[in-house]
């Protein structure tokens, strides 16, 4: 995994002759160790100090959970959203009014869910068995709120010139895919059928190809930061054998609400590794993904960095039927009103595999009021790779 910013931001010289100089640790550094030393031919500060054709273009999915459970988890996202952009564009993280990365050269925002049908197979709150939403980046905005078109593109694209609030609105709208999603979800799958290119061996339910290419074409770009955040209560579900969906199988036994806990292996789930490899093969360069989770971590574990045996070995996150409900799992966190959740243990282990082969990753809870720490770990480690790109 990455440094930090502090660890990160400390090149001798950067944009020289242009907009800016960036030197060590300074008395204006803010603590941080990133010194913007004017450059605006005029002495006063540069307020957006990007160096002319630098690099900076960042990709970033958000995998939103949309069965019955996440209103009020969506709702705390969204309400980040806007300081997500805001910071992204100026890179002022702390918004003390200097910036500590790199702003961003051009940035894409698109949606997918945990919707990815069940077989074909008809269950409870599964409206589209044989596919779901399938991967594709979702076009339909949330009319409820004032401010929402009814459709929008499959992602949204910002460069400088772009008015940061009015994007944040829009970004704000895709982010409420509402609560009619299958409760089956396979968050993992849906996010690699999502940026998959068709020409992949890699191959998903009934034999499709990956998305990629095809309905998300141009969302992945060659030489952009690919950052994928996964926005979730539930443990992933995303299956190999579609049977493990069948009400009437005679393989999978198990009461419906329990069937994804009580068969875990391949199949009828498909192996971490192909999530693990599947997403290093879309960028190739490990450097170019970031991968973030906010999830059902327990609330005691989160912390500035991501410690994955501690969150596997964590008593909560044992997967154990629920002494007081025998139809669900026990969860791993619980906040009265703000989010109950279940633990992510097959989330978590692409991450632990992602960042042994060098990504970038950071894991959250989403038992939580108020998404601001989780966001905050997400533009620390693109704001990482921003900075990183003019100091290397």
């Amino acid at each position: 995994m990455r440094p930090s910013l502090p660890a990160l931001i400390s090149c001798s010289a950067l944009c020289l002759g242009s907009a800016c100089v960036v030197g060590g640790t300074g008395p204006t550094d803010g603590g941080v160790g990133f010194d913007v030393t004017p450059r605006d031919g005029r002495g006063g500060a540069d307020t957006n100090p990007v160096c002319p054709d630098s690099p900076g273009d960042v990709d970033l999915l958000f995998m939103i959970d949309n069965s019955n459970s996440m209103s009020e988890e969506q709702t705390s996202l969204a309400m980040q959203l806007p300081r997500l952009v805001r910071t992204l564009a100026s890179g002022d993280l702390d918004l003390d009014g200097l910036p500590e990365f790199r702003p961003v050269r051009s940035l894409q925002v698109g949606v997918v869910t945990s919707d990815m049908g069940t077989g074909g197979f008809v269950v409870p709150t599964c409206t589209a068995p044989e596919t779901g939403d399938d991967g594709i980046l979702r076009t339909r905005g949330d009319t409820a709120r004032s401010g929402c078109m009814g459709s929008y593109p499959r992602f949204l694209s910002f460069s400088p010139g772009t008015d940061p609030d009015a994007f944040a609105t829009d970004v704000g709208c895709l982010a409420r895919q509402g609560t009619g999603g299958c409760a089956f979800e396979q968050q993992l799958d849906a996010v690699l059928k999502a940026v998959t290119p068709s020409d992949s061996a890699i191959r998903f339910a009934n034999g499709t190809r990956g998305r990629g290419d095809r309905d998300n074409d141009g969302f992945v770009r060659p030489g952009a930061l690919l950052a994928v955040v996964v926005v979730t209560d539930e443990e992933d579900c995303s299956a190999s054998d579609p049977g493990l969906f069948d009400p009437d199988s005679s393989t999978y036994t198990s009461a419906m609400t329990l069937r994804c806990f009580s068969y875990p292996g391949d199949p009828p789930l498909y192996p971490i590794d192909r999530y693990v490899d599947g997403l290093l093969a879309v960028k190739g360069d490990p450097r170019l993904l970031v991968y973030g989770v906010i999830a059902g971590i327990p609330t005691e574990l989160v912390g500035t960095s991501t410690d994955y045996d501690a969150i596997l070995s964590h008593p909560d996150m044992e997967e154990v039927v629920d002494p007081g409900m025998a139809m669900r799992l026990r969860p791993s966190c619980n906040v009265p009103g703000r989010g109950l959740a279940f633990p992510p243990r097959r989330i978590v282990r692409v991450g632990q595999g992602l960042e042994a082969r060098g990504v970038s990753t950071t894991m959250r809870s989403i038992c939580q009021a108020d998404f601001t720490p989780a966001i905050d770990a997400i533009l620390v480690r693109i704001g990482d790779w921003l900075q990183s790109e003019f100091c290397e």
